[in-house]
């Protein structure tokens, strides 16, 4: 009897055994899965605890937003001013980042009466340096699904749908925005700087110096050789000027902002950002918000740098960085959301020459992302040219209504020598409201609109280089067309252009209309 229960006992002590053995392999085999998991956790936690983190606190005398405040509705239909948005909350390594509610244009219809709907959207800025965890916290919304752009940072957040939180990490300084749930609105942007260095000394004569809070100065005037720094924390309801002037430069952190002026309704636009005539100017950081036309204008000036600056526009004309009879003009690392042309280069005056855009971020709500003209001599000079222009590393975050990339010659200029390099759109829906369904449009034209002069020009040598669709339309036709036989567009060259996955070898793929007023276009 005591055999038999020492054997039974033996048959219980081995499965026991078995057991354990198999659950603690099992362990082992887990534990191996989660340790590279854990280190590299714990391997960002400590880069997260070594960083820099800059945060601005914004302006106390800034209302609270209220539901009325972000209801649907024209500029005249509820308080279009700037607000502290209090149902966003944005956590930057646990430390809250004060965040702004600015007006956006969702609609993509232009409206006679310059009084389109509008919403809006959270803002939020900080500088750093190392790695951050940046929360955003959205009370009032049910997460299912986020997205953060720009998609090339392959950014995988963390939902917590009882928080109604998402989570991320960032190591690189640039503009990201967050939306949810596959739709736009209320769409999350956070502009991530880097930290300022080489800070003007704010003790000289030269320079003028706007510290945080909420100010109201209609229009400052700079003169040569002055720098206007607007301070982290600023918000400035006015616009900066200069003309006919050398070596003046614009930077900081702050906002200029144009809420508290009525939308121009096509007779006074009052432009945040305006250098006409200028040789040497410079503008690097500041935000400009709720302009009441467009945003950001050069006209007969030479040599300029524009960089980290980040445009928000929801009003008619609302265009983001206009170039006009320029001179080796260089605008880089910028993020521009307009409701109207995006980035714009025409000829007002003399000739252009040298202009670049290279890494900026776009999101056009109305008309054109990369547009070149219409008014390509709208001062109506001899021999009109615009020249060598570079669209370099563009990244459209959304294009809803027309091309994503055009020229149009609308008067008697020579275009020549524009080039188009790795160039990325996330999304393009093309052609809603009363937009057009083209991803491309290349063409020589007579404008009833835009053209001045009575001939007709040409365009020459246009280079596309990596241009690649991620999103987008189940037809994305383009057209290249010219005037006449004498007014014809010649030599447009099609590298590496890729669709939806789909890699277009031929003019027929790529749902290309081409007209026989053109010469060498290829496509390969």
């Amino acid at each position: 009897m005591s055999g038999n229960k020492n054997r039974v006992g033996g048959r219980i002590g081995f499965v026991i055994g078995c057991v354990l053995i198999y659950f603690f392999t099992v362990g082992i085999i887990l534990g191996g899965i989660k340790v590279p998991a854990t280190m590299a956790k714990m391997k960002v936690n400590a880069e997260i605890k070594k960083s820099k983190v800059v945060l601005y606190d914004g302006p106390k005398s800034l209302k609270d937003a209220t539901d009325a405040d972000l209801k649907f509705a024209t500029e005249e239909g509820r308080d279009f001013e700037i607000k502290h948005c209090v149902d966003t909350k944005v956590l930057v390594n646990g430390k809250e980042s004060y965040v702004y509610d600015t007006n956006v244009n969702n609609t993509h219809t232009w409206v006679d009466s310059y009084l389109p709907g509008q919403e809006r959207t959270p803002i939020t800025y900080f500088d750093f340096d190392g790695t951050v965890e940046i929360t955003v916290e959205v009370p009032k919304t049910d997460i299912n699904y986020v997205t953060v752009r720009p998609l090339k940072y392959g950014i995988k957040p963390q939902i917590n749908k009882k928080k109604h939180t998402v989570t991320f990490t960032v190591d690189t300084p640039d503009s990201y925005t967050v939306e949810f749930n596959n739709n736009v609105k209320r769409a999350v942007h956070i502009f991530a700087n880097e930290i300022e260095e080489n800070l003007p000394d704010f003790d000289s004569e030269d320079v003028l110096y706007i510290g945080p809070g909420e100010w109201n100065i209609e229009n400052i005037m700079l003169e040569d050789n002055q720098t206007l720094y607007i301070s982290g924390g600023a918000v400035v309801h006015g616009i900066v000027n200069a003309n006919f002037v050398k070596n003046v430069k614009v930077r900081g952190r702050g906002i200029i902002d144009g809420s508290t002026f009525n939308g121009w309704k096509g007779r006074m636009a009052k432009i945040p950002l305006k250098f006409d005539n200028c040789t040497n100017f410079s503008i690097e950081g500041v935000i400009a918000l709720n302009p009441n036309a467009w945003v950001l204008q050069s006209y007969d000036s030479i040599g300029g740098k524009i960089k980290n600056v980040k445009i928000i526009s929801s009003r008619p004309n609302g265009d983001g960085i206009t170039l006009q009879s320029c001179n080796n003009i260089q605008v880089k690392n910028c993020f521009v959301r307009t409701w109207d042309d995006s980035l714009v280069v025409k000829n007002y005056d003399v000739n252009t020459d040298g202009i670049t855009f290279d890494n900026v971020q776009v999101w056009t709500d109305l008309a054109q992302s990369m547009e070149i003209g219409y008014e390509t001599n709208k001062g109506n000079k001899e021999n009109s040219k615009i020249s060598n222009i570079r669209f370099e590393n563009i990244t459209v975050l959304h294009n809803f209504h027309k091309p994503v990339l055009s020229i149009h010659n609308a008067d008697n200029a020579l275009v020549k020598d524009i080039s188009y390099k790795n160039i990325v759109v996330e999304e393009a829906t093309v052609g809603k409201g009363d937009g057009t369904p083209e991803l491309m449009d290349i063409g020589i034209v007579n404008s009833g609109n835009w053209s001045t002069t009575m001939d007709r020009g040409q365009v020459e040598n246009v280079t596309i280089d990596g241009f690649k669709v991620l999103y987008g339309n189940d037809s994305l036709p383009s057209k290249i067309k010219g005037y006449d036989a004498e007014h014809i567009i010649k030599g447009v060259h099609i590298n590496n252009l890729e669709i939806k996955g789909k890699k277009i070898k031929s003019l027929e793929d790529g749902e290309f209309t081409v007209d026989d007023k053109t010469d060498d276009i290829t496509i390969k």
